[in-house]
């Protein structure tokens, strides 16, 4: 029986081996169109589940990504530690340090071969707030007025500062996109009190923060093809090495934002209180390295 287990598994290898190669990025901008991963890689080679999977991260200058809908992973399922950052360090001009993200955003999607002409207006500006904030977000929309509903933003911000700076973005962005109506933020609180999960993967070795806190997760990258469920924190150890090559690989939106912050303070320490709730006591340094 395990004879022909190994079979199975070399002839699955030998397949993959015999498939075209991707392509060369020269800008090193990686996407994948099946998991809706983005990359920053060396060669198209999937970098968590390096040998088994069947797809190649795909060169943007090859193909270019097809929607902003793909970055709303980052918000929505990635470690909320760089808006947590944000939410600390951003402290006054906040409309127009919205205004100020919101253009870096736009730069950020230009350089990965999006094409913002064609892009959907309503689309290209949900996936900045859930970017930016971290937060599931909803749309109430009628003849005159786009409402985006963020989902626990208190999780993460202080309401009334994540309003404020969206409200900044809002107009940068209605003005750039074309678009009619008027647009608001509002909230809704869902969770409550509850924790919010956050849980590790054993066998691509990413990290992911959402929903309630469960004991463990279906991918929620992967959902109908992952074989793999990840645990939570509590149930799992993993070396800090994991996490630090997470945000080495991963787009640098969220480095180029904090950048953007003028007169911020060191958040070495703000960071290493997050870090010990994802117990992370080693490469500090390496993981604040990835977001300035």
């Amino acid at each position: 029986m395990e004879d022909n287990k190994m079979n199975r598994m070399q002839m699955i290898k030998n397949k993959i081996d015999s498939l075209p190669d991707g392509s060369l990025s020269k800008s090193k901008h990686y996407w994948c169109v099946t998991c809706k991963k983005f990359f920053v890689l060396d060669k198209p080679e999937c970098p968590y589940m390096t040998g088994m999977c069947v797809n190649t991260p795909i060169a943007v200058e090859n193909l270019a990504p097809e929607s902003t809908e793909s970055l709303e992973k980052f918000g929505l399922f990635y470690p909320k530690i760089p808006q947590r950052i944000l939410s600390d360090i951003i402290k006054t001009d906040l409309k127009e340090t919205g205004k100020k993200l919101a253009e870096i955003y736009l730069n950020f999607l230009k350089e990965w071969k999006f094409d913002i002409a064609k892009q959907q207006p309503l689309q290209t500006i949900k996936s900045f707030i859930i970017i930016l904030s971290g937060c599931e977000t909803a749309q109430r929309v009628n003849e005159e007025t786009v409402t985006f509903v963020l989902m626990d933003a208190a999780k993460i911000w202080e309401k009334e500062k994540i309003r404020d700076i969206l409200t900044g973005s809002l107009e940068y962005l209605q003005n750039v996109l074309g678009i009619k109506h008027h647009l608001s933020i509002d909230f809704i609180d869902i969770l409550g009190e509850r924790e919010v999960g956050k849980y590790f993967c054993a066998k691509c070795g990413m990290f992911f923060e959402f929903g309630i806190k469960r004991d463990s997760v279906t991918c929620p990258l992967m959902a109908q093809k992952c074989m793999f469920d990840p645990q939570h924190i509590e149930k799992v150890e993993y070396p800090s090495e994991k996490m630090v090559k997470q945000f080495e690989i991963t787009p640098d939106i969220y480095k180029r934002f904090i950048e953007s912050i003028e007169n911020k303070n060191d958040f070495s320490g703000r960071l290493n209180e997050i870090l010990q709730e994802w117990k992370i006591t080693e490469n500090q340094n390496n993981i604040m390295r990835s977001l300035l």
